[in-house]
């Protein structure tokens, strides 16, 4: 609309300026705490290396362990989205011989692109050293982290491109109270895998060089706030971890709070096949929000690069018009495609094709019973334990 286009340059002036304000006063009064780096996964490839990662001051939230108390649960979802940004902070980057330094932008993120003699690179994972050693306005002793760089073997015969709500852990992103509510929990431990699924990405992504040939990436419209939720998460549930593509949520120029979903996804997405051209790939979302529509756009601009689409049946009371017919037009191409409560028919489609080991779909029925069986022995019977709605930790807890 007109209106919205000459309207967000006015607002997010004013946000950028006050944001710029209240940084200024922060620190001229001394209410500033102790800056933090955080990496993230970054991806090598074509001989180029790409990460990056966030300085933000230390609120006591990222790390913090659990607590039983609401009020301090709700303050530190409070401060995990109220994030204080360090701007213009120097960020020193090692990686094998090559080393560089990158500064923050005004939303505290750093970016670190760089050609790389692929020798220096160890697959599945090679390491980068990171030092925060400048923030104008802060007094600290210099940050140290590391971040992981995703290294694809030669022998990799495909990709996963997974979403992550609603589609490995369960949030309620298509409702916007339970969505929210599981937010406010604030802790890995906190969150519900749905049964199976660790089994199941294990099995696609073990290969010809072990149980990370082939790789996985993952695809969200939820903030970078919840990065660290995110891998402790898979951690905690033995899901493979991937080089996650989040959003930053803000109000700025270009930008309304969240931006585009689709865009998103698709900027995303299109980023990922490019990287990796020679290399098929096994999409997986859910029915709620876009995926379907996102995958089968995805499907028409890359002809032959998509080898499947599993979607996770999350609308009880039937799919919107735009996903059956997203769902049409992804079969009409000939991509096999599953819309399901569970991961069977996503496992049967992978073994047949040899994607995956023979047996996976025997053990993949096993670890949802496994997985059924410890959340009943801490929540209950669980009436219909075969459409595996709810969802487990690895250890055996409901997260509840």
């Amino acid at each position: 609309m007109p209106i919205r286009r000459y309207l967000l340059p006015v607002v997010g002036r004013s946000a950028v300026g006050w944001d710029r304000f209240r940084r200024r006063t922060r620190l001229r009064l001394g209410l500033t705490t102790t800056p933090i780096l955080l990496p993230y996964r970054g991806l090598a490839t074509n001989g180029r290396v790409g990460f990056e990662g966030r300085v933000i001051e230390d609120e006591g939230v990222v790390g913090a362990p659990p607590t039983t108390s609401r009020w301090r649960t709700l303050w530190r979802t409070y401060r995990r989205y109220q994030t204080e940004k360090v701007h213009e902070a120097h960020v020193q980057w090692t990686l094998g011989p090559q080393a560089g330094t990158e500064r923050t932008d005004r939303e505290g993120f750093f970016r670190v692109d760089t050609l790389i003699d692929e020798s220096h690179l160890a697959s599945p994972w090679t390491t980068a050293t990171l030092r925060l050693e400048h923030a104008p306005g802060y007094r600290f002793e210099q940050r140290e982290a590391q971040v992981k760089i995703r290294v694809v073997s030669a022998r990799a015969n495909f990709g996963i491109i997974s979403d992550i709500d609603d589609t490995i852990v369960e949030t309620g992103a298509r409702r916007l109270i339970q969505h929210w509510r599981t937010v406010a929990l604030n802790s890995a431990e906190g969150r519900i895998a749905f049964p199976g699924i660790a089994c199941l990405y294990q099995a696609f992504a073990h290969g010809e060089d072990g149980p990370e040939t082939n790789p996985v990436f993952y695809i969200s419209s939820s903030p970078w706030n919840l990065h660290d939720l995110f891998e402790d998460f898979m951690r905690l549930c033995d899901i493979p971890h991937g080089p996650m593509f989040l959003k930053d949520f803000g109000l700025n120029k270009t930008q309304w709070l969240t931006g585009s979903h689709a865009t998103h996804k698709l900027g995303a997405a299109d980023r990922i096949l490019a990287a990796y051209p020679h290399l098929t790939f096994v999409l997986f979302g859910d029915t709620g929000q876009s995926d379907a529509t996102i995958y089968a756009e995805l499907v028409e601009r890359y002809p032959g690069r998509i080898h499947s689409v599993h979607l996770r049946d999350v609308t009880p009371k039937g799919f919107k018009p735009r996903v059956k017919r997203a769902i049409a037009a992804m079969e009409e191409a000939g991509i096999p495609v599953t819309s399901s409560p569970t991961l069977r028919e996503a496992a049967e489609i992978a073994e047949r094709d040899g994607l995956v080991a023979s047996g996976t779909v025997d053990r993949l029925k096993q670890a949802v019973d496994d997985d059924c069986r410890n959340l009943e022995s801490w929540s209950g019977p669980m009436p219909f334990r075969d459409t595996a709605t709810h969802g487990v930790r690895k250890d055996g807890n409901s997260a509840g």
